[in-house]
């Protein structure tokens, strides 16, 4: 999958979830410090990307990542 599309997907998750309070603050403001440099698809942008949906919805996630969730 490019990483693009995952980057999108993820943010998808990310933004509709109910659980975003799991989301330690310093963690979303990574997220969204890399999104408004438009650093998401980096590794480090992506890193946290992961992680904060990893908190908020870890089946999703893990589905995703492994290309099951389209």
């Amino acid at each position: 999958m490019e990483r693009k599309k995952t980057v999108s997907m993820l943010l998808e998750v990310l933004m509709s979830s109910v659980n975003s309070n799991n989301v330690p603050p310093k963690l979303g403001w990574a997220v969204w410090n890399s999104f408004l440099t438009n650093r998401l698809d980096k590794p480090y942008g992506f890193k946290s990307l992961v992680r904060a949906c990893r908190l908020c919805e870890p089946d999703k996630t893990t589905k995703l990542l492994k290309g099951v969730l389209t």
